[in-house]
């Protein structure tokens, strides 16, 4: 899978972001925040994602073109375009395009932080004030 390609901010055309002469699956970073980020995921027809988990990440699929096959957990869920699909945080999950077409999700994660993270949420913070105090 290729590196997420980062937009500029501000207003986006989520469809002009993918290729459709690719073969390849294509993610394309659509926003990043601190616990909060999203992204454009493409996969054309006959691709699969593997069955895989993020212990610490909630994930949203909303399916915007396409239809493909959800497995989350013990669940296959057909993604039509409208259909929002919610994993949470340790739930295995794969996807799967058995159609014929592009099948088109915006994906939002949201990061879970546990207290075992104050590290992490420590160093955001101080980063933050960083930056504020020494702009230019």
């Amino acid at each position: 899978m290729a590196q997420p390609i980062a937009p500029q901010p501000g207003a986006l055309n989520v469809y002009s972001y993918r290729n459709a002469r690719t073969r390849d699956i294509q993610l394309v970073r659509l926003f990043r925040g601190e616990e909060m980020h999203a992204y454009l995921l493409v996969v054309p027809p006959g691709a699969v994602i593997e069955r895989h988990t993020h212990e610490n990440k909630h994930e949203l699929f909303d399916v915007l073109e396409g239809e493909g096959i959800f497995e989350v957990e013990d669940r296959r869920i057909t993604g039509t375009p409208g259909k929002c699909v919610f994993v949470p945080a340790g739930s295995p999950h794969s996807l799967r395009n058995e159609s014929d077409a592009l099948w088109t999700v915006r994906v939002t994660c949201h990061d879970r932080v546990y207290p075992r993270h104050l590290g992490k949420l420590l160093a955001r913070a101080i980063q933050k004030r960083l930056t504020r105090w020494f702009k230019a």
